[in-house]
Protein backbone atom coordinates (compact mmCIF):
# COMPACT_ATOMS: atom_id res chain seq x y z
CA UNK A 1 0.00 0.00 0.00
CA UNK A 2 1.14 3.53 -0.85
CA UNK A 3 -0.25 6.72 0.68
CA UNK A 4 -0.26 9.83 -1.51
CA UNK A 5 -1.77 13.12 -0.35
CA UNK A 6 -3.71 11.18 2.28
CA UNK A 7 -5.14 8.76 -0.31
CA UNK A 8 -4.28 5.06 -0.17
CA UNK A 9 -3.21 3.33 -3.39
CA UNK A 10 -3.50 -0.43 -3.48
CA UNK A 11 -2.33 -2.91 -6.12
CA UNK A 12 -4.91 -5.71 -6.18
CA UNK A 13 -3.58 -9.10 -7.36
CA UNK A 14 -1.52 -7.26 -10.01
CA UNK A 15 -4.80 -6.81 -11.91
CA UNK A 16 -5.57 -3.21 -11.10
CA UNK A 17 -4.64 -0.24 -8.91
CA UNK A 18 -7.37 1.33 -6.82
CA UNK A 19 -7.72 4.25 -4.45
CA UNK A 20 -9.11 4.27 -0.94
CA UNK A 21 -10.48 7.43 0.73
CA UNK A 22 -10.62 9.42 -2.51
CA UNK A 23 -14.39 9.14 -2.16
CA UNK A 24 -14.23 11.97 0.35
CA UNK A 25 -13.52 14.23 -2.64
CA UNK A 26 -15.60 12.72 -5.46
CA UNK A 27 -17.93 10.23 -3.66
CA UNK A 28 -16.31 7.26 -5.45
CA UNK A 29 -12.98 5.49 -5.68
CA UNK A 30 -10.89 5.23 -8.86
CA UNK A 31 -9.52 2.06 -10.39
CA UNK A 32 -7.08 1.44 -13.26
CA UNK A 33 -6.68 -1.94 -14.92
CA UNK A 34 -3.04 -3.08 -15.13
CA UNK A 35 -2.03 -3.94 -18.69
CA UNK A 36 1.39 -4.47 -20.22
CA UNK A 37 3.32 -2.04 -17.99
CA UNK A 38 4.67 -2.34 -14.48
CA UNK A 39 2.30 -1.43 -11.65
CA UNK A 40 4.38 1.69 -10.91
CA UNK A 41 3.32 3.22 -14.23
CA UNK A 42 -0.37 2.97 -13.31
CA UNK A 43 0.34 4.32 -9.85
CA UNK A 44 1.90 7.38 -11.53
CA UNK A 45 -1.30 7.87 -13.54
CA UNK A 46 -3.46 7.66 -10.44
CA UNK A 47 -1.18 10.14 -8.65
CA UNK A 48 -1.66 12.56 -11.55
CA UNK A 49 -5.45 12.18 -11.23
CA UNK A 50 -5.28 12.61 -7.45
CA UNK A 51 -3.31 15.85 -7.91
CA UNK A 52 -6.06 17.13 -10.20
CA UNK A 53 -8.87 16.13 -7.84
CA UNK A 54 -7.26 17.29 -4.59
CA UNK A 55 -6.06 20.61 -6.04
CA UNK A 56 -9.19 21.48 -8.06
CA UNK A 57 -11.97 19.66 -6.18
CA UNK A 58 -13.96 19.03 -9.37
CA UNK A 59 -17.31 17.30 -9.67
CA UNK A 60 -16.60 14.08 -11.61
CA UNK A 61 -19.41 12.59 -13.67
CA UNK A 62 -19.87 9.54 -15.87
CA UNK A 63 -17.90 9.69 -19.17
CA UNK A 64 -16.06 12.84 -18.11
CA UNK A 65 -12.71 13.32 -19.82
CA UNK A 66 -9.43 14.31 -18.22
CA UNK A 67 -6.19 15.15 -19.99
CA UNK A 68 -3.13 13.13 -19.03
CA UNK A 69 -0.20 15.13 -20.39
CA UNK A 70 -0.58 14.64 -24.17
CA UNK A 71 -3.30 11.99 -24.07
CA UNK A 72 -6.94 11.74 -23.03
CA UNK A 73 -8.50 9.62 -20.27
CA UNK A 74 -12.12 9.15 -19.28
CA UNK A 75 -14.00 8.21 -16.11
CA UNK A 76 -16.48 5.34 -16.58
CA UNK A 77 -18.76 4.19 -13.78
CA UNK A 78 -18.49 0.45 -13.07
CA UNK A 79 -21.21 -1.85 -11.80
CA UNK A 80 -19.52 -1.97 -8.39
CA UNK A 81 -19.52 1.84 -8.14
CA UNK A 82 -15.90 2.61 -9.02
CA UNK A 83 -14.75 5.08 -11.61
CA UNK A 84 -12.75 2.91 -13.99
CA UNK A 85 -10.21 4.73 -16.14
CA UNK A 86 -10.51 4.43 -19.91
CA UNK A 87 -8.37 6.06 -22.59
CA UNK A 88 -8.94 7.21 -26.14
CA UNK A 89 -7.42 4.70 -28.54
CA UNK A 90 -4.60 5.55 -30.94
CA UNK A 91 -6.84 6.58 -33.86
CA UNK A 92 -9.48 8.38 -31.81
CA UNK A 93 -12.32 6.07 -32.80
CA UNK A 94 -13.26 4.88 -29.31
CA UNK A 95 -12.24 4.60 -25.65
CA UNK A 96 -10.66 1.42 -24.26
CA UNK A 97 -10.33 0.29 -20.66
CA UNK A 98 -6.90 1.05 -19.17
CA UNK A 99 -4.22 3.57 -20.04
CA UNK A 100 -1.38 1.79 -21.87
CA UNK A 101 -1.46 4.11 -24.90
CA UNK A 102 -1.27 7.14 -22.59
CA UNK A 103 1.63 5.68 -20.65
CA UNK A 104 3.50 4.84 -23.85
CA UNK A 105 2.92 8.27 -25.40
CA UNK A 106 4.13 10.15 -22.33
CA UNK A 107 7.13 7.84 -21.89
CA UNK A 108 8.25 8.26 -25.50
CA UNK A 109 7.85 12.04 -25.35
CA UNK A 110 9.80 12.21 -22.09
CA UNK A 111 12.61 9.99 -23.35
CA UNK A 112 12.94 12.01 -26.56
CA UNK A 113 13.40 15.20 -24.55
CA UNK A 114 15.77 13.65 -22.02
CA UNK A 115 17.97 12.42 -24.87
CA UNK A 116 18.35 16.09 -25.83
CA UNK A 117 18.87 17.15 -22.18
CA UNK A 118 15.56 19.01 -22.32
CA UNK A 119 12.60 19.15 -19.95
CA UNK A 120 9.41 18.00 -21.70
CA UNK A 121 6.69 20.56 -22.31
CA UNK A 122 3.62 18.44 -22.98
CA UNK A 123 0.93 19.85 -25.26
CA UNK A 124 -2.62 18.92 -24.36
CA UNK A 125 -5.51 17.65 -26.45
CA UNK A 126 -7.37 20.95 -26.62
CA UNK A 127 -4.48 23.17 -27.64
CA UNK A 128 -4.16 24.29 -31.23
CA UNK A 129 -1.54 23.37 -33.82
CA UNK A 130 -0.90 25.15 -37.11
CA UNK A 131 -0.44 22.79 -40.06
CA UNK A 132 0.07 23.00 -43.80
CA UNK A 133 -1.52 20.81 -46.43
CA UNK A 134 0.14 17.39 -46.58
CA UNK A 135 0.66 16.94 -42.85
CA UNK A 136 -2.26 14.51 -42.57
CA UNK A 137 -1.04 12.67 -45.67
CA UNK A 138 2.08 11.28 -44.02
CA UNK A 139 4.55 13.57 -45.79
CA UNK A 140 7.89 14.66 -44.35
CA UNK A 141 7.46 17.51 -41.89
CA UNK A 142 9.39 20.34 -40.34
CA UNK A 143 7.96 21.10 -36.92
CA UNK A 144 8.80 24.41 -35.24
CA UNK A 145 7.61 25.32 -31.73
CA UNK A 146 7.23 28.96 -30.76
CA UNK A 147 6.33 30.47 -27.40
CA UNK A 148 2.54 30.69 -27.35
CA UNK A 149 -0.51 31.49 -25.20
CA UNK A 150 -1.98 28.75 -23.02
CA UNK A 151 -4.63 27.68 -25.55
CA UNK A 152 -2.00 27.13 -28.25
CA UNK A 153 0.69 24.46 -28.36
CA UNK A 154 3.06 26.73 -30.27
CA UNK A 155 3.63 24.07 -32.94
CA UNK A 156 3.78 24.85 -36.65
CA UNK A 157 3.93 21.66 -38.72
CA UNK A 158 4.95 22.30 -42.30
CA UNK A 159 5.00 19.55 -44.95
CA UNK A 160 7.97 19.40 -47.31
CA UNK A 161 5.87 20.56 -50.30
CA UNK A 162 4.46 23.65 -48.56
CA UNK A 163 3.79 26.36 -51.16
CA UNK A 164 4.84 29.26 -48.89
CA UNK A 165 1.31 30.72 -48.98
CA UNK A 166 0.41 31.42 -45.35
CA UNK A 167 -3.26 31.62 -46.34
CA UNK A 168 -3.22 27.85 -46.85
CA UNK A 169 -2.14 27.16 -43.25
CA UNK A 170 -4.83 25.75 -40.95
CA UNK A 171 -5.26 25.84 -37.18
CA UNK A 172 -6.44 22.49 -35.81
CA UNK A 173 -6.66 20.84 -32.41
CA UNK A 174 -3.68 18.86 -31.17
CA UNK A 175 -5.73 15.66 -31.03
CA UNK A 176 -6.31 15.72 -34.80
CA UNK A 177 -2.55 15.63 -35.30
CA UNK A 178 -2.05 12.98 -32.60
CA UNK A 179 -4.51 10.64 -34.33
CA UNK A 180 -3.39 11.35 -37.90
CA UNK A 181 0.38 11.35 -37.29
CA UNK A 182 1.31 9.00 -34.42
CA UNK A 183 4.79 8.84 -35.97
CA UNK A 184 5.58 12.39 -34.81
CA UNK A 185 3.81 12.31 -31.44
CA UNK A 186 7.00 11.63 -29.50
CA UNK A 187 8.59 14.87 -30.77
CA UNK A 188 5.71 17.13 -29.77
CA UNK A 189 6.83 17.62 -26.14
CA UNK A 190 10.00 19.38 -27.28
CA UNK A 191 9.91 22.78 -25.54
CA UNK A 192 9.45 26.21 -27.04
CA UNK A 193 12.40 27.27 -29.18
CA UNK A 194 13.06 23.85 -30.73
CA UNK A 195 12.28 22.17 -34.01
CA UNK A 196 12.46 18.76 -35.62
CA UNK A 197 13.11 18.10 -39.28
CA UNK A 198 11.88 14.89 -40.86
CA UNK A 199 13.51 13.89 -44.12
CA UNK A 200 13.46 10.46 -45.73
CA UNK A 201 12.76 8.66 -42.47
CA UNK A 202 15.46 10.51 -40.54
CA UNK A 203 14.79 13.10 -37.83
CA UNK A 204 17.05 15.98 -36.85
CA UNK A 205 16.32 18.02 -33.72
CA UNK A 206 17.79 21.46 -33.29
CA UNK A 207 17.32 24.70 -31.44
CA UNK A 208 15.65 27.48 -33.40
CA UNK A 209 17.94 30.08 -34.86
CA UNK A 210 17.61 33.46 -33.19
Amino acid sequence: MITYKGIQLNVIDNLYVETKELNSYITKEIRITIGKNQAESYIDVIKYIIDYIVDNKPIISENQNIGYYSWLLQFRLSEDNYFDIYEVNSNGSDFNKGCDVAISAVREQSEMCWQQNLIPLFPNFNQSVVISDGVYDGKDIEGIRYDAPQDESGWYLIADDYNEDIKTLKMVHFYHVAFARPDILKYLALPFGYRFIMKGGNIEIRKNEQ
